[in-house]
């Protein structure tokens, strides 16, 4: 309880949903009265702030929404998006590592709802893609939904790649000729 009192009301109202979705019900009521207004001065599209701009990029691209439960780590975001902001207008990566459950697709996302960030560094938008353990046919699968996707504007309809190396040329190719940021 002192580490969330010294943090923002963010914090409180993540441990107050925390403790009502995790079976905590009874000590979410004792802390109900306690959970801080919404500020609505500044007229977004929603509690979180993201503009509906924002948030249609980021469903269209498949980038996973944020979870029930979300406590705030704006120093890691903020490392993320200084490392997408490094990368300029040259095509490039960023690589998130770290052991399973520890956040990373969280903190990536996160690192996403920035509206500067979409509008300067991602014109075209997202595509995201979790790859995790996958068997050849399921990383088949995955790759062959991810060429359909990045070709969905083109002109000439494409028969889906036959085997994974076809898919690797192809996403090669596309990345960039048509999506080299």
């Amino acid at each position: 309880i002192n580490i969330i009192l010294t943090k923002d009301n963010n914090s409180y109202r993540s441990f107050y949903n925390a403790l009502l979705h995790e079976g905590y019900r009874d000590l979410a009521a004792l802390l109900q009265d306690g959970i801080p207004a919404v500020s609505s001065g500044n007229r977004k599209s929603s509690m979180d702030g993201m503009t509906s701009y924002v948030k249609t990029i980021l469903c269209e691209g498949g980038v996973p929404q944020r979870p029930v439960v979300f406590v705030t780590r704006p120093k890691l975001v903020d490392a993320i998006k200084k490392k997408l902001y490094c990368l300029g207008s040259d095509p490039g990566w960023v690589t998130v590592y770290g052991m399973a459950g520890c956040g990373k697709t969280v903190l990536t996302a996160e690192a996403l709802r920035d509206p500067q960030l979409l509008e300067d560094y991602f014109p075209g938008g997202v595509h995201w893609i979790s790859i995790g353990k996958q068997d050849k046919a399921g990383l088949l699968i995955k790759l062959q939904n991810l060429c359909s996707r990045l070709e969905h504007d083109s002109t000439l309809s494409q028969r889906p790649p036959l085997n994974i190396e076809e898919a690797k040329d192809r996403l090669r190719l596309l990345m960039l000729r048509k999506y080299p940021r």
